[in-house]
């Protein structure tokens, strides 16, 4: 009889434990950034270390290695004396460009006073440096597909799979995935400003006169509708461009999470479990010997 009991709550705990390994994990809200600041604080190099999602920290990161401009409002009059800076011969037409924190590192110059190039927004979204970034004015609209050095797959962590920051936390960003070719798949899905989550830093870089505060976004594949992707594709709209919708100019850095099997609570409980009660019920044999 106790033999049997004893096999009964192992069986128990084993459907417990199995149970849930497998339950589906919950959509986590937020994440915090976790980053490496220079003294020049908000005006200087700010570099992505890792992301804590869900009590687990990783940095396994997929960067951006390749660009396409599909559309980008251009720049226009600029002048003999024009800047790219705020004051008096400040230019600020045109949609994304490619931008830094004042005294930030960048791997190219910014674009500035001209249209940005596939390779320089590769360059300036392709590195884990949060002070370089893709700057959007609020009555430009541009359409751009970002390609990862890696494919990214669906798992069962629980985690985000695409992490997004935005200068100024008070502007909007569309997001579709696409496949190697560059065809969109899944479906497409507006990040809002108001679902940002403060990112712990600010940034004041060359396009601005002042800090700014940084929001973020986390973002995992079944939002997207799809299992897999090679890249997104990134939408900025501006009514003056005559959309139905302002996205109010995003100013963005994005990385995506490689895939990485993280152990479940409820996994690492039921073999716990299970070890436990076999144990007894082994020590329970002997003695019965």
């Amino acid at each position: 009889m106790r033999l049997q009991l004893a096999s009964c709550i192992v069986f128990t705990f084993f459907a417990i434990g199995t149970n849930l390994s497998i339950s589906p994990s919950a959509k986590a809200a937020n994440f915090k950034t976790n980053f490496t600041q220079d003294e020049d604080t908000s005006k200087g190099d700010i570099w992505l270390d890792s992301i804590t999602q869900n009590q687990v920290t990783f940095d396994n990161f997929s960067l951006v290695n390749s660009a396409e401009i599909l559309s980008n409002t251009p720049i226009i009059g600029v002048k003999p004396g024009n800047t790219s800076t705020p004051g008096p011969r400040n230019n600020n037409t045109g949609a994304g460009s490619t931008d830094k924190g004042d005294n930030a590192t960048a791997p190219v110059p910014v674009s500035g006073l001209n249209n940005p190039t596939n390779s320089q927004i590769t360059a300036l979204l392709g590195n884990r440096n949060l002070n370089n970034l893709i700057d959007t004015e609020d009555d430009g609209a541009s359409k751009i597909n970002l390609f990862f050095d890696s494919d990214i797959q669906k798992d069962d962590t629980g985690l985000d799979n695409l992490f997004f920051w935005e200068r100024g936390k008070n502007s909007d960003l569309g997001v579709q995935a696409i496949d190697s070719s560059g065809k969109l798949v899944g479906k497409f899905l507006k990040l809002s400003r108001f679902q940002q989550i403060d990112a712990g830093y600010s940034i004041d870089t060359t396009e601005i006169s002042s800090s700014q505060d940084v929001g973020s976004w986390g973002v995992n594949l079944s939002q997207l509708g799809v299992d897999s992707l090679s890249g997104i594709q990134i939408i900025a709209k501006s009514q003056a461009n005559k959309d139905s919708e302002n996205y109010d100019g995003p100013d963005y850095k994005v990385v995506a999470r490689k895939k990485v099997r993280v152990p479940e609570p409820g996994t690492i409980l039921g073999l716990g479990m299970i070890a436990g009660i076999s144990a007894l019920l082994r020590r329970r044999v002997i003695k019965l010997q």
